[in-house]
């Protein structure tokens, strides 16, 4: 009985681990966890030694992260995340090595849940990177701020894995529909940009699209945080990545491999 009901949390846990050791082993993984290393570490040291030469300070050291993660969650991270659902997914169907994953004794949810799973564990363990580079970063600044900033910080790299991880189950969802790694990511990414673009002149868009919330964790931030308006975006991301993961395992569950 104790045995039986291990099993199958052992089975998930092992493909996870499996899935996430695939990951890992692509040149893109390592490319995109280099850039967010090295990024806000070059930025940081050339603004620091531009500002120190104009005598002029334009970002403080305590915003200097805030700015870096509105950047990784807007435009650098959602591409990876694109990245790794079409690979994972599409490309997987395209290579036909889908059929070898599947072979295994484990059901295809577990192998459908497994993936997602491996995407949300790379998207904490970029923006810890980020969060790690950013505050070196901030090191090069003259002040560098108290405790409190360095909460702040936490907070929002924390608050910001939500949304990223909503949009990748949208991204796998979407992915279910190409057996080519490059369609499915350019149609991700031509997706968000039409919704981001969108938003701008229809802004009622932006209330019912999971892509107009990648820059949410600002809300978590300042002096006064909007809890109303937190609460009430977190539902809304928590019903969209349930509609997603179920529309996009159903589509899975249906292929024919």
């Amino acid at each position: 009985m104790k045995s039986g009901g291990s099993l199958p949390m052992h089975s998930l846990t092992a493909n996870v681990w499996n899935e996430t050791i695939k990951l890992v082993s692509k040149k893109k993984t390592i490319f995109f966890l280099a850039i967010t290393l090295l990024l806000p570490v070059i930025a940081g040291l050339l603004l620091a030694r531009f500002q120190s030469g104009i005598g002029i300070g334009a970002i403080a050291s305590g915003d200097f992260p805030i700015v870096m993660l509105g950047l990784f969650t807007s435009i650098f991270l959602p591409l990876f995340v694109f990245m790794g659902a079409a690979d994972v997914f599409a490309g997987e169907m395209g290579e036909r090595t889908m059929k070898n994953t599947l072979t295994r004794p484990i059901t295809r949810f577990k192998v459908f849940a497994s993936k997602q799973i491996a995407l949300g564990v790379y998207i904490a363990l970029y923006l810890i990177a980020g969060l790690l580079a950013s505050i070196v970063s901030a090191l090069f600044f003259q002040d560098f701020g108290g405790v409190s900033t360095v909460l702040t910080w936490f907070l929002a790299y924390g608050s910001a894995f939500i949304p990223l991880l909503v949009l990748s189950i949208a991204a796998v969802l979407l992915a279910q529909f190409f057996s080519s790694s490059s369609s499915a990511l350019t149609v991700s990414i031509l997706l968000y940009l039409a919704f981001k673009v969108a938003a701008f002149f229809i802004p009622q868009i932006a209330t019912y699209s999971p892509t107009a919330y990648t820059d949410w964790h600002m809300l978590w931030i300042g002096s006064s945080m909007a809890i109303g308006k937190m609460s009430s975006i977190f539902m809304f991301l928590m019903a969209c990545s349930i509609l997603f993961f179920t529309a996009g395992f159903y589509l899975f569950d249906k292929k024919e491999i």
